[in-house]
């Protein structure tokens, strides 16, 4: 190719490239993003080009609309932004090939939460995950620990944790050292935080 020329072909693309390229921008700017234009400036194309490739390939990136804020509060539009740049779909936490995996590492595996008090430990319990980086789906789900309730291995109880002056109340699958056997024993390993 010739000097000054642009890559016009997104095939001669390398996503380890973009990757590296992307990096190094957010390393350089201090930023969390990456602006498409200055990495397709960076890599030698078109910015279109490099649009392209990113719809081709969405489940490699993570992108989002990039803004600045003046100091007098108007806010101005910078263009899209790459946040992130993932080698394969099994990498990127919002693809079906992700979520595949992280099924199958958690398949027999539940996690165990802990109640503290100020920093002190007073109890280990289980429950459902709640709907962040989609755990509920992977980790402890509500099959899960259907599962678990009708092997009998543990039931809601009542409890409660603090002070004299701040003493709480809870309701919910405490893990004691019982309900840890009968789980083991059901093939089942326990992860602790």
């Amino acid at each position: 190719m010739k000097p000054g020329l642009k890559k016009e072909k997104p095939s001669e693309l390398q996503i380890s490239e973009v990757y590296r390229i992307v990096s190094l921008i957010q390393r350089v700017n201090c930023s969390t993003f990456a602006l498409v234009t200055e990495t397709a400036s960076e890599l030698g194309i078109k910015k279109t080009v490099l649009m392209q490739y990113i719809e081709d390939n969405p489940k490699l990136f993570d992108v989002t609309k990039a803004t600045s804020k003046s100091a007098k509060g108007v806010v101005k539009s910078l263009g899209l932004a790459i946040r992130k740049v993932y080698l394969t779909p099994e990498e990127n936490p919002d693809t079906e090939e992700w979520l595949e995996i992280q099924k199958k590492a958690w398949e027999k595996k539940i996690q165990v939460f802990e109640q503290t008090y100020y920093g002190q430990h007073e109890f280990w319990y289980l429950a459902v995950d709640n709907e962040s980086k989609r755990r509920n789906l992977w980790r402890n789900t509500p099959e899960k620990i259907q599962t678990l309730i009708d092997a009998g291995a543990i039931k809601m109880e009542k409890s409660g944790y603090g002070g004299l002056s701040d003493y709480f109340n809870w309701e919910g699958l405490l893990l004691t050292p019982d309900a840890a056997e009968a789980i083991t024993k059901l093939g089942w390993k326990l992860v602790y935080p």
